[in-house]
């Protein structure tokens, strides 16, 4: 006898398979990137995915829903991203962003981070609180130096990660470089010499900070 689930798998239309959903997803992911998120319509979606309308509003429910999709999506895709490459320190960054599917994502994150809506606020949120999880647990080895107050430790990390994809173009008139990646690249060295060990190599005796502990 033929097993229930067997005879229902083989009735499923392609159209409603999980690889379906993912099709829709990385085109969303795309388009959001490229438009903008007021700009993209499901219509556009369904296109890029060479699906019906329909269909995107059966998997995802709404415009809304996609978007909340996309917003998980690209922040496990960087998280993903960011541990398998940790170990290769800042060459991490270049391997990352030699990765075209990197460079939408990073294009959508700040897509996401500029955006006034709760998506974009939900958005850094998620990621301060992802960094705060780093600094109490560790990442890939590495261990944080704990704060009295590590929400806030965790913002300012936050802040000086993100700060570099927000401001891009900036960056590629002032260092002379073509994309993302080659931004990237330059600055890392840089960036893990922060945390490593500070931007300061003395301060005034007057200063005050000298009695702060390190």
């Amino acid at each position: 006898m033929r097993s229930t689930t067997s005879d229902s798998n083989s009735r499923r239309s392609p159209n409603t398979s999980p690889e379906t959903a993912q099709r829709i997803l990385s085109a969303a992911v795309a388009e959001f990137a490229r438009h903008g998120f007021t700009k993209t319509t499901v219509r556009g979606i369904a296109a890029a995915a060479d699906v019906s309308p329909g269909l995107v509003i059966h998997h995802f429910g709404s415009k809304d829903g996609l978007r909340s999709a996309c917003d998980d999506h690209v922040f496990e895709l960087i998280t993903s991203a960011k541990a398998r490459n940790a170990e290769y320190a800042t060459m991490a960054v270049q391997m990352m962003f030699g990765d075209p599917e990197m460079s939408t994502a990073v294009d959508y994150l700040v897509k996401s981070l500029l955006d006034p809506s709760e998506h974009g606020q939900r958005y850094f949120d998620h990621y301060v609180d992802l960094v705060e999880s780093y600094i109490t647990e560790g990442f890939a080895g590495y261990t944080f130096r704990q704060s009295e107050d590590p929400h806030g430790q965790a913002a300012t990390i936050a802040v000086m990660a993100l700060a570099p994809a927000m401001l891009e173009h900036r960056l590629h008139s002032v260092l002379g470089t073509d994309d993302t990646a080659e931004t990237m690249t330059r600055l890392a060295p840089h960036l893990l010499d922060l945390y490593l060990h500070g931007a300061l190599e003395s301060v005034p005796d007057n200063s005050g900070l000298r009695d702060e502990e390190p």
